[in-house]
């Protein structure tokens, strides 16, 4: 009777989940880091024109609340909130930020309600609500 060994050792099952949870995790990592290099260099290049058009959709809004209707104010000033938080925070630590399960603990218990009540404290001093 010819027996030939294992290929891989009788340890190939028990070490396989964890090498392709690491190499699922580290390729997710390298996603976020092209991902957030092409961002980067698209707002370097465009920055003027990126800072043009979101005062130009502020000041839309703004004439817009001023007519009556308040909700697309409200809703840009807390996206302009929240997301240059976001930016803020990706420019700091790096987008490997924006992996972390304790990133999604902030966005839902601390991050959402704060820009929340943000606008909704601008918009009440300035009776636009």
């Amino acid at each position: 009777m010819n027996t030939t060994p294992i290929p891989f050792g009788p340890d190939f099952i028990k070490s396989i989940i964890p090498w392709m949870l690491q190499t699922i995790d580290e390729i997710i990592r390298n996603y976020y880091h092209i991902f957030w290099d092409i961002f980067m260099s698209f707002i370097s290049k465009h920055w003027g024109w990126i800072l043009i058009t979101l005062t130009c959709l502020l000041i839309l809004a703004i004439v817009i609340a001023l007519i009556g209707r308040w909700g697309f104010l409200g809703s840009l000033l807390y996206n302009y909130l929240y997301f240059g938080f976001l930016f803020i925070l990706g420019l700091i630590k790096g987008p490997e930020i924006f992996l972390s399960e304790y990133f999604e603990i902030l966005c839902l218990l601390i991050l959402y309600p704060i820009c929340y009540l943000t606008v909704r404290y601008i918009l009440d001093k300035y009776s636009l609500r």
